[in-house]
C-alpha cells in the first residue's frame, strides 16, 4: 500500500514500513522481518537499531555497539541506538507541532484508519 495523509507518505507491505514526513523531511523505515529500524530526523541526524558501516570523507567507520556515534563538524550525527531509543526519538521528533500523529512508533501501530 502507498498512501499520503496529513502530509505523510506511507509505504507499507509485508516486509517494510516506511513513513516520510513531507513537512520536515523526517524518514522512518522498519524492516518487519528483522525488526531493523532506521530514523532520520528533520535535521539530518540518522539513528539505527542495528550496526552500520558509514563512509565519511573516504574513511570507513563501523558502528557495532549500541551507543556508538559518528559526530560531524556541522553538528549532525549517525548513531547506533537501542530499539527503544530509536522509537522514542521518532515518537518525539517525527511530527511537526499540530500535525496529526498517524503512527505510534512505540506501539508500532497506526492511530488512524487507513
Amino acid at each position: 500500500m502507498v498512501k499520503t495523509t496529513s502530509e505523510i507518505t506511507i509505504i507499507d507491505n509485508d516486509v517494510t514500513l516506511m513513513l516520510h514526513n513531507k513537512k520536515n523531511k523526517a524518514l522512518y523505515t522498519c524492516n518487519k522481518e528483522q525488526n531493523r529500524i532506521s530514523f532520520s530526523d528533520s535535521n539530518g541526524n540518522k539513528t539505527f537499531n542495528y550496526s552500520v558501516t558509514a563512509r565519511v570523507n573516504f574513511e570507513m567507520f563501523e558502528l557495532s555497539q549500541i551507543g556508538e556515534t559518528i559526530n560531524f563538524k556541522d553538528g549532525k550525527i549517525i548513531a547506533y541506538l537501542s530499539t527503544k531509543d530509536v522509537q522514542e526519538l521518532a515518537q518525539k521528533t517525527f511530527y511537526e507541532d499540530g500535525q496529526t500523529r498517524i503512527y505510534d512508533f512505540i506501539d508500532q501501530t497506526f492511530t488512524i484508519e487507513l
